[in-house]
C-alpha cells in the first residue's frame, strides 16, 4: 500500500513538473515573440517596401474637374495615388505612401539612407515648387486633417495642420486654388493598376502588411493632365 502511495505521489509530482515546464516554455516563447516585434518596430528598414511590381494596360478618358475632386476625397481611403499635370509640370501629387516618406525625409538629418536623402532633395521638399508637400503634416493623422489639406489645395487657402502651416494660397497652381484656375478645363485621365507582392510592414501611412508571403495586392495610379 505504501508503495502505491509513493507511486501516486511521484506520478502527481511528475505531472506538476510537466505542466510547470510547459507553461515556462510558453512564457519564454511569448516573450521572444514580443521582443522580436518590438525590435522590428524600431528598425526603420522594416518600413521600406520589398516588393515586385507589374502594371496593367493604361486606360484613358476625358473628364472635368468634378471627377478629380471626387477622386481626391477618396485617395487616402482607397489606396489611390493621384498626380495632376499641366503639360509636363507636376502640379500636385496625392499618395499616402509618398507623403509618409516625405514627412520622414523632411526630418532626416543623416545621409546613409539614399531614398530619404533623395526625397529630401527632390521637388516635393522645395517650397518654391508647385508639388511641395509641406512636410506632409497630415500624414498619420485624422481623416479631417487629410480632408483639410485637400480643401486648401482645391480652394487656394491655407491653415495649420498639426502645428505646420499648409499654404496653397500662393504655392498652389498659379495661386488662388485649383478650382479657380482649372475649373473650366478638360483633363485626360490615365488609369493604371499596379499589382505588387512581397514583404512589407504596415505603417501609419496605410501600407498593407504582407509579411512572409506572396499575396498579390494592387495600387491604383491615376494621372490627370490638362488638355
Amino acid at each position: 500500500m505504501e508503495n502505491v502511495t509513493r507511486a501516486i505521489i511521484m506520478a502527481f509530482s511528475m505531472l506538476i513538473f510537466v505542466i510547470g515546464f510547459s507553461y515556462s516554455m510558453y512564457l519564454i516563447n511569448s516573450l521572444t515573440t514580443t521582443s522580436n516585434t518590438l525590435l522590428s518596430s524600431v528598425n526603420t528598414k522594416n518600413y521600406y517596401d520589398n516588393i515586385k511590381v507589374s502594371g496593367q494596360d493604361t486606360t484613358t478618358r476625358d473628364v472635368g474637374i468634378d471627377t478629380i475632386i471626387s477622386t481626391l476625397y477618396r485617395y487616402y481611403k482607397e489606396n489611390y495615388a493621384v498626380k495632376i499635370y499641366d503639360d509636363d509640370i507636376l502640379i500636385q501629387v496625392f499618395d499616402v505612401n509618398l507623403e509618409g516618406k516625405i514627412a520622414r525625409a523632411a526630418a532626416y538629418t543623416k545621409s546613409d539612407d539614399k531614398e530619404l536623402t533623395s526625397l529630401k532633395n527632390s521637388i516635393y521638399n522645395e517650397k518654391s515648387n508647385k508639388a511641395y508637400l509641406f512636410e506632409a503634416p497630415w500624414t498619420g493623422s485624422t481623416d479631417e486633417d487629410t480632408r483639410a489639406r485637400i480643401d486648401f489645395f482645391l480652394n487656394g487657402t491655407k491653415g495649420y495642420i498639426n502645428n505646420t502651416l499648409v499654404d496653397y494660397s500662393t504655392t498652389g497652381p498659379t495661386g488662388g486654388g485649383f478650382i479657380a484656375n482649372y475649373g473650366d478645363r478638360t483633363f485626360r485621365e490615365s488609369f493604371v493598376e499596379y499589382a505588387y507582392e512581397g514583404e512589407t510592414i504596415s505603417t501609419e501611412e496605410g501600407v498593407e502588411t504582407i509579411t512572409g508571403n506572396t499575396q498579390e495586392n494592387s495600387k491604383i495610379i491615376i494621372t490627370y493632365t490638362v488638355k
